[in-house]
């Protein structure tokens, strides 16, 4: 469970101004923030880090994270619209319902996160390391999942119409009751050698 629970107490609160302006100061670690509904759309923020923060509904469209750690954090009900969270670190973090359209995730590291309810449609999560990551209810249309590791991760009810899954990677995954519509994979996926304990 995100430790954030249990200490919330002990944020930060600022707001998007004092952000930005010790951002720009040379700070980075932004970690126990409380930056909730804030609007941060458009925002430039390479490296940050909002370890621990609480970033609900707070907005980060068109916002470029590249390489941000936002591990243990909290997102939940934020928008992430068209952002670029190329290479970040989110790992145990809460994502649940976030409208993540076409939001960049290539190379992000999402092991444990809880994407449950979360709109990606057409997001971009190639190479991203999904382990252990509850997608359930995510809606996951047309997204570029190519070489995504899924081991492990829960995709029970998703729907993956016309999901691009070349290569990714489907160990301990569960795909029940999700929507496989028009899917690009190598081949059928219990046939591919990348599918081990698939369950459908």
């Amino acid at each position: 469970m995100c430790s954030l629970y249990w200490k919330k107490y002990e944020l930060e609160i600022i707001d998007a101004y004092q952000l930005q302006k010790r951002y720009k100061s040379g700070q980075r670690d932004f970690s126990w923030v409380d930056l909730e509904n804030v609007n941060l759309s458009e925002a430039n923020l390479p490296g940050i880090k909002f370890w621990g923060a609480n970033l609900a509904n707070t907005d980060f469209g068109l916002s470029t994270l590249k390489e941000a750690n936002l591990s243990e954090s909290i997102l939940t009900g934020a928008t992430l619209w068209r952002a670029d969270l190329t290479k970040a670190t989110l790992i145990n973090s809460l994502l649940n319902r976030v409208i993540a359209i076409r939001a960049d995730f290539s190379y992000a590291n999402l092991n444990q996160a809880l994407l449950a309810d979360t709109d990606l449609r057409v997001a971009r999560l190639y190479k991203a390391d999904l382990q252990g990551a509850d997608l359930k209810k995510a809606n996951l249309s047309y997204a570029d999942l190519r070489h995504a590791n899924l081991t492990e991760a829960n995709l029970e009810r998703a729907n993956l119409t016309g999901a691009d899954l070349r290569g990714a990677i489907f160990q301990a995954t569960s795909l029940k009751k999700a929507v496989l519509d028009r899917i690009k994979v190598d081949e059928f996926l219990p046939k591919t050698t990348r599918v081990s304990s698939l369950v459908l």
